[in-house]
């Protein structure tokens, strides 16, 4: 009776234990992490933004074991700001991975126009005014700062956002030049110096040779430097 008794008690345990190493991941967590580690890329990234994430919803059957330690990942082409996907990946013996939908509404400074414009409109201070807008495209293509000569390219309605690609602008480099290559990605910039192949205004294109003797593009940023996205 007794080694049947200590044969139950080590069933139950058991199944006890078969069920706790089957308990599913928290995926609702799961959403909730990836959004937070989203909103500290984009502040890493662009510390002048303030990002609110939504993580998309996952399909509630889906059943992954539970991980004691999740990293997380942009996807090809995805961006901080609009719509994207994040991979979140076990980092443990359970081994999966996951990728989710995410929407990023960005925001931080920039220059709205103060009244309807016509296009080749020379803008001058009393045009524009500054405030927080939200970014539908890179922050870096939106001027917190009225540039000198700056020209509009277009027609542009009271109280829209301006981009710097709207705006013909004096060359901030010119052929010749050494300029700083910068490569951004999620939390960190890459930066070296190179010499550029061509002139260009905020937002044109450059072509830099690096000291490897490589060619790499980029977008001038003015004060000598150059983007590369």
């Amino acid at each position: 009776m007794r080694s049947l008794l200590f044969a139950l008690v080590l069933l139950c345990c058991g199944h006890a234990f078969t069920a706790y190493a089957a308990k599913p991941h928290d995926l609702q967590q799961l959403r909730a992490q990836a959004a937070h580690w989203l909103e500290q890329q984009a502040a890493i990234s662009f510390p002048e933004a303030q990002a609110a994430v939504t993580v998309g919803p996952v399909d509630p059957r889906l059943r992954l074991p539970a991980c004691a330690k999740v990293n997380f990942f942009l996807t090809a082409n995805a961006t901080l700001w609009g719509r994207g996907s994040i991979g979140a990946r076990c980092a443990d013996e359970a081994g999966w991975t996951l990728y989710l939908g995410y929407e990023s509404r960005l925001r931080g400074p920039g220059l709205v126009t103060a009244r309807p414009l016509p296009a080749r409109t020379p803008l001058a201070a009393a045009d524009v005014f500054a405030r927080d807008i939200d970014y539908t495209q890179s922050p870096h293509l939106y001027p917190r700062a009225l540039p000198a000569g700056a020209v509009l390219k277009r027609a542009v309605a009271a109280d829209q956002p301006i981009q710097v690609d709207w705006l013909t602008l004096p060359n901030v480099i010119r052929a010749g030049q050494r300029v700083q290559v910068r490569a951004r990605g999620a939390g960190f910039v890459i930066a070296q110096e190179g010499v550029a192949q061509n002139a260009a205004a905020p937002g044109d294109l450059v072509r830099v040779r690096v000291p490897s003797g490589r060619i790499v593009q980029g977008i001038a940023d003015g004060d000598g430097v150059v983007e590369v996205r």
